[in-house]
């Protein structure tokens, strides 16, 4: 089965000038990728209230981060059709940029919010993530869980979709 891609990446305050500290995507045979970001130079912003939240200090990010740079290229050399499915196409497309800028680049992704992939009501789609999260142990503040939540609500909806009597 082929799967479209999935991008989540995780920032360092919900503030605007909040700088990516992780990043997450999946390909298209369902393998999730994922990298804790080291900061750039100006990256300065950190709320210390979402250490506990992301398990995530400053000091874990300089040690085990990997350069944005790298990142960027691996996230590029992975993206095989340049369409990503997103919880938040603004904020994710916000941080992406921020990524590419330490390096005046633009990316080359587009990305599609989930209220466009996903076609539910929002209040059923959000009990639908929530049944999700619960039935797998997926926590809301990693960014590699938040891509295994959009896969596997893709995979409800098409399988619920190839499994309507209207399709038969």
């Amino acid at each position: 089965m082929e799967y479209p891609q999935f991008l989540v990446i995780d920032a360092s305050s919900y503030e605007l000038d909040g700088h990516p500290i992780a990043i997450a995507w999946s390909l298209t045979d369902g393998t999730i990728k994922s990298t804790l970001l080291q900061p750039e130079e100006n990256w300065h912003e950190w709320d210390i209230g979402l250490e506990d939240l992301h398990g995530m200090t400053q000091e874990i990010l300089i040690q085990s981060g990997e350069p944005v740079w790298e990142a960027v290229k691996e996230f590029e050399f992975d993206c095989e059709n340049s369409i990503y499915l997103v919880q938040d196409g603004e904020r994710t497309m916000e941080l992406l940029e921020r990524m590419y800028d330490a390096y005046d680049k633009e990316p080359g992704a587009d990305l599609i919010g989930i209220h466009e992939w996903h076609p539910s009501e929002t209040e059923e789609r959000y009990q639908l993530m929530e049944d999700i999260r619960s039935d797998l142990e997926l926590s809301p503040y990693r960014c590699e869980d938040n891509v295994r939540l959009m896969l596997e609500m893709w995979v409800r909806v098409n399988d619920a979709e190839h499994r309507s009597p209207a399709n038969d």
